[in-house]
């Protein structure tokens, strides 16, 4: 399980135009996720049901959520305290086609194989 001081689920982001939006809310192209299990999502630009992986917003500090916000705001013209409304009941999707994942949460993958 991630916390704001370990990230053990993540996803690298590898999409150049992609990794510089999530290196300015980060610092780096590296961000946690809930799960390395992707879902489909319906996406805005997209005719069909994406499959992306879910930021883990639990796993930020309120400095990244600031960043983050802004940053989403900013690219999708929307007002600023709106993103952080929603934010938490519709999540951060990440398009899996633009990442590679990983995670060191033993607890997780003795899961998956289980």
């Amino acid at each position: 399980m991630n916390t704001k001081d370990d990230w053990k689920t993540t996803a690298r982001v590898t999409n150049p135009e992609r990794r510089a939006f999530w290196e300015r809310v980060f610092g780096k192209d590296q961000v946690p996720i809930v799960s390395f299990v992707p879902q489909a999502a319906k996406l805005p630009g997209f005719d069909e049901p994406q499959l992306v992986y879910m930021l883990d917003l639990k796993a930020i500090s309120e400095e990244q959520r600031g960043r983050l916000v802004e940053a989403i705001a900013e690219k999708f013209e929307i007002a600023a305290d709106v993103v952080n409304d929603t934010l938490d009941e519709h999540g951060v999707p990440i398009l899996m086609s633009d990442v590679s994942v990983s995670s060191t949460d033993r607890a997780l993958v003795m899961g998956m194989i289980l």
